[in-house]
């Protein structure tokens, strides 16, 4: 109980804080901006997956072709790097699978996307060591990723929970050097989101 009464005493103390700092205006005004530069980076991945390579009949042919750990891989390799491929697509194929438990294999899948993740905001806090990198942040940009330091949490959170590409966000949290354990906490929502998102597809496909 005690445990409970101070989890809620902090969460009560980190909205009043998000408010009076305006750290949901913050979200607000960013969160449409994101959307836009996603939707522009989803009509290019879907451009490249129309006349280049086709995504999805790529990882058709890994699920049929490879053994269920070079799949987990190259699901791993993604959410290192680029997010580019849909994590949907990998609790589908765990509904399927006949090695291990569909739910042992969707806790899987979120552990492989955190610690995608937990790599990606290590390079991340590698490119602020670049001098353009390093200018971009501190200078040019300096203003948009103070406010990043400050309600990256929510930005986190967000991208963790919802159909967004994970990775970029954690790379941006290492380049401002977002502190690490609460990185490592709010990313916890990783689970959140495929078990959620595996319970609705689960269910209906």
């Amino acid at each position: 109980m005690a445990g409970d009464k101070d989890f809620l005493k902090r969460s009560n103390l980190t909205h009043e804080y998000y408010k009076r700092k305006g750290g949901y205006r913050f979200l607000g005004q960013n969160f449409l901006k994101l959307l836009i530069f996603l939707a522009i980076a989803a009509a290019g991945l879907y451009a490249f997956s129309e006349f280049v390579l086709d995504i999805n009949s790529v990882t058709n042919y890994i699920f049929k072709r490879f053994e269920p750990w070079f799949i987990v891989l190259t699901l791993f390799i993604s959410e290192s790097f680029t997010g580019i491929l849909p994590p949907d697509l990998y609790i589908l194929w765990a509904a399927d699978a006949t090695v291990l438990h569909p739910w042992i294999l969707v806790f899987i899948l979120a552990t492989v996307s955190y610690l995608g993740g937990v790599i990606s905001y290590a390079y991340g806090t590698q490119l602020i060591k670049i001098r353009w990198v390093h200018r971009y942040v501190n200078e040019k940009f300096a203003e948009q990723f103070e406010q990043i330091r400050r309600f990256g949490g929510l930005l986190i959170f967000i991208a963790a929970i919802a159909p967004l590409p994970f990775s970029p966000i954690s790379v941006v949290a290492g380049v401002v050097k977002f502190p690490f354990r609460k990185y490592l906490f709010v990313a916890l929502s990783r689970y959140v989101r495929f078990f959620l998102y595996a319970l609705v597809l689960f269910l209906f496909f």
